[in-house]
């Protein structure tokens, strides 16, 4: 009887043991390391919430390829942790430290920063460890591929790229919008409405050049609902940016200056140019870590394939989940830090 009754709880064991498994099965796997189902829907998961936080939506079509690319950074950074000297760990945590203090400097309150990264799924030790972990993994594949980036290379390029440091003119204003289409469907109002609206814009444009406040009158009339109740107020654009007949009338008025009536494809549009932001150009000295950083990157994306792939064949890996298959280590060549 004592030997069925052992007999009875051993098989209940290997069942729930055989169950746990096929719900967590392995999806792949090389020497010294195995990557469990979980492991890749908890980063899935974080990923989709992310996304989620900024109303996106990864559809699902593109959730096989998403968890083909997270499977394919999870198999390198594994490869690269194992070969992490004590130098290269000690980097990861340093870079960790630096970045969990930006964070709350950036977030402001650590309830915020918790809140925050809760919308990501993680605590901040776990953000930590992550964080550590990629950033160990991206010392050891610059130090593998004997990559590195002198000041002569980015002062190099800094001075071969002088445009791209300049911030162009900018004009801000504040406008006032009465349609001539409906906001909805895009219609054109007829023609006796579109009149009226004519006038009433001519009435607000006398009204602002006798001395009223542009602020109120945007506040009260305009019909952007999306800067009327900051009186008008856009952000700066370059030129360019807005409409043609916008353009032209922000960067022809002075500071203070309220624009005749603007008729444009929406509507009848007055400006008041609130200010002119003058072009610059910014230094070399804060842009340099910027440029290494990009440099340094682009010597991995071309070195790095070929060497991740020779750490997969010596490590046997494996994908063991058909669906997954698709994996080369290019698809994730630099290991990233969001």
């Amino acid at each position: 009887m004592f030997a069925a009754v052992l007999c009875a709880f051993a098989t209940a064991q290997a069942a729930d043991t055989n169950a746990a498994a096929s719900s967590n099965p392995i999806v792949a796997r090389g020497n010294g390391f195995e990557i469990k189902r979980g492991e890749l829907d908890e980063a899935m998961a974080g990923v989709n919430r992310v996304a989620a936080s900024k109303n996106q939506v990864i559809s699902p079509e593109n959730q096989i390829i998403v968890e083909r690319q997270i499977l394919s950074q999870i198999i390198n950074n594994k490869l690269l942790l194992a070969k992490a000297t004590d130098a290269d760990r000690a980097a990861g945590t340093n870079a960790a430290k630096l970045h969990m203090t930006a964070l709350q400097e950036s977030f402001g309150t650590t309830d915020e920063l918790n809140k925050q990264l809760l919308i990501a799924g993680e605590t901040q030790e776990e953000e930590r460890s992550r964080y550590a972990d990629q950033i160990t993994a991206q010392t050891v594949l610059l130090r593998e591929l004997k990559i590195s980036v002198s000041d002569d290379d980015v002062k190099k390029f800094y001075d071969g790229h002088l445009s791209g440091f300049e911030t162009p003119e900018m004009a801000r204003i504040s406008h006032i919008l009465i349609f001539t289409v409906d906001p909805v469907t895009g219609a054109t109002l007829p023609s006796d409405e579109q009149q009226v609206r004519r006038n009433r814009a001519e009435g607000l444009l006398k009204a602002a050049r006798s001395g009223a406040d542009f602020s109120a009158l945007a506040k009260q009339y305009s019909e952007d609902a999306g800067s009327k109740d900051n009186g008008g107020i856009l952000l700066p654009f370059p030129r360019g940016q807005m409409t043609p007949e916008i353009d032209a009338a922000a960067f022809s008025l002075t500071n203070n200056q309220v624009s005749e009536v603007i008729s444009t494809a929406i509507g009848y549009q007055i400006i008041k140019l609130l200010e002119k932001i003058p072009s610059k150009k910014t230094g070399y000295l804060a842009e340099a870590p910027k440029i290494k950083d990009f440099l340094l990157q682009q010597q991995t994306l071309k070195l790095s394939p070929s060497y991740l792939e020779g750490l997969r064949a010596t490590a046997g890996v494996e994908i063991l989940d058909p669906n997954l298959k698709i994996i080369p280590a290019a698809a994730s060549a630099t290991p990233s830090v969001p």
